[in-house]
């Protein structure tokens, strides 16, 4: 794994992704979801706006076992489903009803109910702001459910962004871009930046390993380094050099110390040789990882080194 620092960098936009989605749904919901289905309900709760223009009764006006209620034009309304029989009186319901192809719907104070003629079932119910009695018919399935509570301005604000289609899906699309989006074009970018490495050869970062990499990872240069041997920087490595020859690549990945070998082992099966990369997981590691190093640089590399050395320093009179 990579240090923390830059597991944050990477997955920070995930988290802000899974967030921002959870907030683009509610947005959906409060504001949007009535307009596409007025039916639909999450968890038994559905909401709608409120366009009445109600009057403010005193209580010392409303007659005693009588109910008025007040709700703020332009308010949205969250209701709960109730089933018929379990209506008490005075319960403020919502039903909705269709004139001329639009969903208009009904705030009203529930009295009782009793079956009409042909087996329909009549409410006797008033308006908000006035107790006289109004006999009404609801469709089945029109029934929306008793008042819960009621939120200023949302209605006014979710009526304004459905009145339009045009309107409607631009702005659900501006909201996906900036809320969804976003975080997953800084993700791709991050995740790019990462596997890009750095545009200067700058070695490995010490500043960004863990205590036991940094103790792991200097442990090992000072080893590299006692043998004659010389380092120079390399983008986001460290580059390990027999005079002119290229040794090995010191660097951190994946919250791991490797030295990769720069030698072409061959097998048998003509496989890939791994033994030329050297993982030193933890510290414990450090003497059994020297001891590999040793080994082939001893087999592979010693032969060379006399030559190597001496075409360097020839390198380095004639600057």
């Amino acid at each position: 794994m990579r240090n923390l620092a830059e597991q944050k960098k990477i997955f920070t936009p995930v988290i802000w992704f899974f967030a921002m989605a959870i907030v683009y749904a509610v947005i959906f919901v409060v504001f949007f979801l009535g307009h596409f289905n007025i039916n639909a309900t999450i968890g038994g709760y559905r909401m709608y706006d409120f366009s009445e223009d109600l009057e403010k009764v005193d209580a010392y006006d409303i007659d005693e076992g009588d109910k008025m209620a007040y709700i703020a034009k332009g308010s949205k309304v969250l209701v709960k489903s109730v089933a018929v029989e379990d209506l008490k009186n005075n319960d403020i319901i919502a039903f909705y009803d269709k004139v001329d192809n639009e969903i208009v719907v009904v705030t009203r104070i529930y009295k009782s109910h009793y079956g009409g003629p042909d087996g329909v079932t009549v409410y006797v119910t008033h308006e908000l702001d006035s107790a006289e009695y109004i006999l009404t018919t609801i469709d089945s399935g029109r029934l929306m459910g008793v008042y819960v509570t009621s939120i200023p301005v949302l209605g006014t604000v979710s009526a304004y962004l459905t009145a339009n289609n045009i309107i409607l899906y631009a702005v659900l699309a501006v909201l996906a871009l900036i809320m969804l989006g976003t975080p997953i074009i800084v993700f791709i970018i991050r995740l790019k930046a990462r596997s890009l490495g750095s545009p200067f050869p700058e070695g490995v970062n010490v500043n960004k390993l863990k205590t036991e990499n940094l103790y792991i990872y200097e442990n090992i240069r000072e080893f590299i380094l006692s043998s004659s041997m010389t380092i120079d920087n390399g983008y986001d490595c460290d580059l390990i050099y027999m005079g002119d020859i290229l040794f090995g690549v010191l660097h951190v990945t994946n919250g791991h110390v490797y030295v990769n070998i720069n030698k072409d082992f061959q097998r048998y099966d003509n496989k890939i040789d791994r033994s030329g990369y050297i993982c030193i997981p933890h510290a414990a590691n450090l003497e059994s990882a020297k001891k590999r190093i040793n080994s082939i640089y001893r087999a592979y590399f010693m032969d060379m080194k006399q030559s190597a050395m001496a075409r360097a320093n020839g390198k380095a009179k004639r600057r």
